[in-house]
């Protein structure tokens, strides 16, 4: 089977304020070159800190999947 070679360092989380307060922040998963985010967080988040952890716990996620 042919495996694609994905470079990690193409792939990136950015938290953004996308909703209303209590909890505003969302995690966003972009790929160099690409204007549009190919996967964000299902829910908003209370802190920036939160949403950021959790976008990096989802980018390992898809990384992992896309190398096997």
């Amino acid at each position: 089977m042919y495996k694609l070679g994905f470079d990690n360092t193409d792939y990136s989380v950015v938290v953004k304020n996308r909703g209303s307060p209590p909890n505003p922040w969302r995690w966003e998963i972009y790929r160099a070159g690409k204007s549009s985010p190919i996967g964000q967080s299902p829910i908003f988040f209370h802190t920036m800190a939160g949403a950021n952890k959790a976008g990096k716990v989802a980018l390992k996620q898809l990384l992992a999947k896309l190398n096997t």
